[in-house]
Protein backbone atom coordinates (compact mmCIF):
# COMPACT_ATOMS: atom_id res chain seq x y z
CA UNK A 1 0.00 0.00 0.00
CA UNK A 2 1.45 3.49 -0.89
CA UNK A 3 1.14 6.73 1.23
CA UNK A 4 -0.39 9.43 -0.99
CA UNK A 5 1.99 12.39 -0.02
CA UNK A 6 0.18 16.04 -0.10
CA UNK A 7 1.95 18.43 -0.99
CA UNK A 8 2.02 22.27 -0.33
CA UNK A 9 3.71 25.82 -1.87
CA UNK A 10 6.29 26.97 0.32
CA UNK A 11 8.29 29.86 -0.18
CA UNK A 12 11.58 31.19 0.98
CA UNK A 13 13.54 27.78 0.91
CA UNK A 14 16.69 28.78 -0.58
CA UNK A 15 18.95 26.02 0.96
CA UNK A 16 19.66 23.38 2.98
CA UNK A 17 18.95 24.32 6.07
CA UNK A 18 15.73 26.03 5.14
CA UNK A 19 15.02 22.60 4.69
CA UNK A 20 15.77 21.53 8.03
CA UNK A 21 13.91 24.50 9.50
CA UNK A 22 10.61 24.12 7.72
CA UNK A 23 10.95 20.25 8.82
CA UNK A 24 11.34 20.71 11.90
CA UNK A 25 8.90 23.50 12.38
CA UNK A 26 6.15 20.66 10.88
CA UNK A 27 8.04 17.98 13.37
CA UNK A 28 7.11 20.65 15.92
CA UNK A 29 3.32 20.80 15.39
CA UNK A 30 3.85 16.77 15.27
CA UNK A 31 3.51 16.63 11.05
CA UNK A 32 6.00 14.29 9.48
CA UNK A 33 7.05 16.83 6.34
CA UNK A 34 9.45 16.47 3.81
CA UNK A 35 10.61 20.18 2.41
CA UNK A 36 12.05 19.85 -1.60
CA UNK A 37 13.90 23.42 -1.51
CA UNK A 38 13.85 22.91 -5.89
CA UNK A 39 10.34 22.79 -6.32
CA UNK A 40 9.28 24.87 -3.59
CA UNK A 41 7.20 22.67 -1.70
CA UNK A 42 6.74 20.54 1.31
CA UNK A 43 5.17 17.17 1.57
CA UNK A 44 3.02 15.78 4.01
CA UNK A 45 1.40 12.40 4.88
CA UNK A 46 -2.56 14.00 5.43
CA UNK A 47 -4.17 17.03 4.50
CA UNK A 48 -3.63 19.62 7.03
CA UNK A 49 -6.64 20.89 8.80
CA UNK A 50 -7.51 24.56 8.83
CA UNK A 51 -6.54 25.26 12.04
CA UNK A 52 -2.97 23.20 11.71
CA UNK A 53 -2.10 25.12 8.31
CA UNK A 54 -3.18 28.43 9.81
CA UNK A 55 -0.65 27.59 12.92
CA UNK A 56 2.19 26.25 10.52
CA UNK A 57 1.52 29.52 8.07
CA UNK A 58 2.27 31.81 11.32
CA UNK A 59 4.81 29.92 12.82
CA UNK A 60 6.80 29.59 9.19
CA UNK A 61 6.42 33.34 8.77
CA UNK A 62 8.23 34.02 11.76
CA UNK A 63 11.60 32.19 10.40
CA UNK A 64 10.45 33.98 7.11
CA UNK A 65 8.96 30.83 5.23
CA UNK A 66 5.43 31.64 3.27
CA UNK A 67 3.41 28.36 3.70
CA UNK A 68 0.73 28.35 0.76
CA UNK A 69 -2.10 26.23 -0.46
CA UNK A 70 -2.33 22.74 -1.33
CA UNK A 71 -0.31 22.49 -5.15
Amino acid sequence: MSIIMVNYKIEGMTCGHCKKTVERVFAENGKEATANVEEQIVSVKETLTDSELNTLKERLGEDGYSLGNLK
